[in-house]
């Protein structure tokens, strides 16, 4: 009781050294409202209706579209959705404040129209505050959606990064070139049944003529099952028959240093487009995987460094005294430890997430059905003339976020150095 005490007033005061600062307070608050605006876009920006009343009968387009997307209901079919709500007959009609989805096109205002030109309209409720890009999409709405895209594919890189970085450089940092003895029976189960998962896993599923959801997903998964039986029961039997085979002493630290060298000796946005070349249809979702995979080296290096640190404490040494688990050691001593400068690493990874997709969207890469705020910016390539609110209004996004971001990290990362 007193130790959790004790790390609840330690965090306590961390949060207090975090507000007393105004830029981190600041940072805070511009998160918050991106987070309100990400959460909100669908019903600010939306080219469906909140009400609509058809035949007597008064319905929300609005609500009624995001049960349909989900899979849960379908369309009535005096509501069945058209390319224009406005021309749909009906008694009362009420829209989102911006009445436009992000992909929705407006066939009268095509060739980007800009915020201060005129603009074919039937209403000045129709109208484009943030202007339109070549194809006649709405960029404020493309803008409020952008918002959700660029938090949610951050934070997928994130925490892919993070997960993958913490689990590599923390089992790197914590057993370093002697702390990992494995039992000789297990390594040579494990080579043993390495080529078969090698072929079905990557092997079988390149040939079969038709890659079902099964082949994809669970069939993988199943074959890792079975891998890690036959590897266990291969195991026990080589134990038992030769129980004095002995043990091998895993330079974990050293190999997977070495590892996470070569992939960092490749600039990593080279390496993200060789992966991503790969794919048949690289979507927006997984050009973050795959950004995340190749930044946890860095993160991976980062754990590492701290895991070292805290590995050598006193505390650490009572517990291996006492006969503690490597588990235990890790994940209640170790890890809670190393916490507070992942929080930084995280913050600084948020922004650094947000750039590279920005990046690889002007670049063309990604989902085209997807509109972000890189895809935006990527409206102005192949121009000869610059629409300026193209540039404008999606830079602004990016800059802020980062800046908050930024402050947000460096307002952490004072707060935990304090003593």
């Amino acid at each position: 009781m007193k130790k959790r005490q004790g790390i609840n007033s330690y965090w306590r005061n961390v949060w207090q050294r975090f507000r007393a600062r105004s830029a981190g307070r600041l940072a805070l608050r511009s998160l918050v409202v991106f987070v309100v605006i990400a959460l909100s876009s669908p019903f600010v920006a939306n080219e469906r209706p909140w009400y609509i009343k058809v035949e007597g009968k008064s319905y929300s387009p609005l609500l009624q579209g995001i049960w349909v997307d989900l899979g849960l209901a379908k369309w009535p079919e005096v509501l069945f959705p058209t390319e224009d709500w406005a021309e749909k007959t009906n008694e009362g009609i009420a829209f989102t404040l911006i009445p436009y989805s992000p992909g929705s096109i407006d066939h009268k205002n095509l060739n980007a129209r800009g915020p201060f030109e005129r603009q074919r309209l039937e209403s000045w409720r129709f109208r484009h505050w943030m202007g339109t890009d070549k194809t006649g999409r709405d960029v404020a709405a493309g803008m409020l959606h952008g918002t959700r895209m660029a938090l949610w594919l951050g934070s997928i890189m994130v925490g892919i990064a993070i997960s993958m970085g913490l689990f590599l450089g923390g089992i790197a940092g914590y057993f370093g070139d002697q702390g990992l003895i494995v039992p000789k029976s297990r390594v040579w189960a494990i080579l043993l049944f390495l080529p078969f998962l090698f072929f079905y896993l990557a092997y079988l599923p390149g040939v079969a003529e038709a890659a079902s959801a099964w082949t994809r997903g669970f069939q993988p998964l199943i074959y890792l099952v079975l891998y890690l039986i036959l590897v266990f029961l291969l195991d026990r039997l080589l134990h038992l028959g030769l129980p004095k085979l002995g043990s091998y002493v895993v330079p974990l630290d050293t190999l997977l240093m070495r590892l996470l060298e070569v992939v960092d000796a490749i600039p990593s946005i080279i390496l993200v487009l060789a992966l991503i070349a790969t794919l048949q249809q690289p979507t927006t979702t997984y050009m973050m995987v795959v950004v995340g995979i190749v930044s946890s080296a860095s993160v991976a290096r980062f754990v590492r460094a701290e895991f070292l640190k805290v590995r050598q404490q006193t505390y650490m040494e009572a517990g291996r005294a006492l006969g503690f688990t490597h588990l235990r050691l890790l994940f209640r001593h170790a890890l809670p430890n190393a916490l507070g400068p992942l929080l930084v690493l995280l913050s600084f990874s948020m922004a650094t997430a947000i750039v590279t997709e920005s990046t690889l969207s002007i670049l063309g890469i990604g989902a085209p059905d997807r509109v972000t705020w890189g895809s935006i910016l990527g409206e102005l390539r192949g121009q000869h003339q610059i629409e300026w609110w193209l540039a404008l209004f999606p830079g602004l996004a990016i800059f802020f976020t980062v800046l908050t971001f930024k402050y947000l990290s460096e307002g952490l990362s004072e707060a935990l150095g304090e003593k």
